[in-house]
């Protein structure tokens, strides 16, 4: 039986959407998610006002955290949009200017260092569409800039951080208040804040604990927005259709400010295809010209992706750390197959979903410890099929996440004898060995892989620990 749930959208016009899902979507959307260890997913999909909401599995990793329409996620860096489409309806109305140096606003600012004049040049403009020079997060000294102000892009959290106090400056408010004046309160977003409030207490993914509580204290603009799909998807519809903004500069938002060359990395395909706007991500591939972005923060991951053209659009959200590994299927899944350069270009999940799926299946019918067989049969298949150093040991990881352990150490086995000079893969075998109580065979792999990287200190410190047991094992 379909679920109903109806809300009210406040867009260019009110009006009423109703909520509905497709069981074989639902079944195939947990099938993509278990696959990769994520428990739980709450997903909204809207095409021409028509909305399907996935409320699945469990929040966290208790039986009675069952994710439900109201489930309140962290949204990570999903907050710089909302920000960034604050900071935009303060634009159109004269209040801050795009090109004015945000340190004449407020004078000094304690992340910089005064004698570096370069920071003089920092303005909204740069910041939103992450050209600041600042890095993502600088340490408890400061932010030393990277490379001159508007010269390249990288991704900055500080760089929203610091707009942030400009603009909590200008306005006289913090940072929740102007987003309840700017965006939660005109858009109906009743779930959605900055800052911890008592109406999550019993319906966050993280609890209400005190430690809970005060971790969510702090209001940031770059990552501590609390929401939830059906709240967010309010937002990217805002966002779709111009909503609260100026027709130009909807436009200026949602077009290619700068490429997505990021600075220090190494160009890949998929720089080809991102491009970022003001305070969002723009990708081309065979579908057309989309926008997105994700949210990472650690156990929580988000993602969206929006076609404006065909106003059609997906949000997710999960409490897992393998969130961002689904997106790829899960576009598939909802907006049609293609290539989702933006999760390879954020170099997260599979390199390649596809193959790793062919092979999962290959392996439940035969076997783990057929892996060689079902690899060269996929091979004779396809010749293009390929298993990837990376996708072989993440897909190593999620087994030992799941405590299969000795189908890990299989994969692992197997991703040794593809690229036996690969330091880093000696440290995941020995994880499994360690994970399967053998702690000579763990050692021993450590070892292996201090020889061929000297700087894997990890490996060197959990080496020096499993020989300094031995040691007193001896002496007893």
């Amino acid at each position: 039986m379909k679920k109903i749930i109806f809300t009210h959208l406040i867009l260019s016009t009110l009006f009423v959407s109703a909520f509905s899902q497709d069981n074989k979507k639902a079944a195939r959307l947990m099938e993509i998610s278990q696959a990769v260890d994520v428990h739980g997913v709450q997903l909204i999909h809207t095409k021409n006002n028509k909305t399907e909401e996935y409320d699945l599995g469990l929040s966290g990793n208790g039986p009675d955290k069952k994710v439900t329409p109201n489930t309140i996620f962290e949204a990570a860096s999903l907050s710089k949009c909302v920000f960034a489409y604050a900071v935009l309806r303060l634009y159109d109305r004269g209040l801050i200017d795009l090109d004015k140096s945000l340190l004449s606003y407020i004078d000094k600012y304690d992340r910089f260092d005064p004698a570096d004049l370069r920071y003089n040049k920092i303005t909204a403009r740069m910041v939103l569409k992450h050209r600041t020079g600042l890095p993502n997060w600088g340490d408890e000294k400061g932010a030393k800039l990277m490379f001159t102000p508007d010269s390249c892009f990288s991704y900055s959290g500080e760089g929203f951080v610091f707009l942030q106090r400009v603009v909590e400056k200008i306005i006289g408010k913090p940072l929740n208040r102007i987003a309840n004046e700017e965006v939660f309160g005109p858009l109906n977003m009743t779930s959605s804040s900055y800052e911890w409030t008592s109406k999550f207490d019993t319906v966050s993914a993280f609890g209400n604990s005190a430690g809970q509580i005060n971790r969510h204290s702090n209001q940031n603009a770059a990552y501590s927005l609390l929401t939830n799909a059906h709240d967010y998807t309010i937002f990217l519809q805002a966002l779709v259709n111009g909503t609260g903004l100026k027709p130009e500069t909807q436009q200026l938002m949602l077009e290619k400010a700068t490429p997505g060359n990021w600075f220090d990395h190494k160009p890949i395909e998929a720089t080809n295809h991102i491009w970022w706007g003001m305070g969002v991500g723009i990708q081309e591939n065979e579908k057309g010209k989309a926008i997105w972005h994700w949210g990472d923060n650690g156990d929580f991951k988000a993602f969206y992706m929006v076609f404006p053209a065909r106003h059609e659009s997906i949000v997710y959200f999960t409490h897992s750390n393998k969130g961002l590994f689904i997106a790829p299927e899960v576009v598939d899944l909802f907006l049609g197959k293609q290539t989702t350069w933006a999760i390879k270009w954020i170099e997260e999940g599979y390199d390649s979903p596809y193959a790793i799926k062919s092979f999962r299946e290959g392996l439940k019918k035969q076997g783990f410890d057929h892996a060689v067989e079902v690899m060269q049969k996929l091979k004779r298949k396809d010749t293009a099929f390929n298993l990837s150093e990376h996708d072989l040991n993440e897909f190593g990881f999620i087994l030992l996440q799941q405590d299969k352990n000795n189908e890990a150490l299989e994969i692992f086995k197997l991703n040794i004898s593809l690229n036996p000079k690969s330091g880093n893969l000696y440290d995941s075998l020995a994880e499994a060995y360690l994970k399967l109580g053998d702690k000579k065979l763990a050692a021993e792999n450590f070892k292996r892989c201090v020889e061929l990287n000297p700087k894997n200190e990890y490996a060197a410190r959990q080496l020096k620990k499993l020989q300094g047991e031995n040691t007193v094992n001896k002496n007893f």
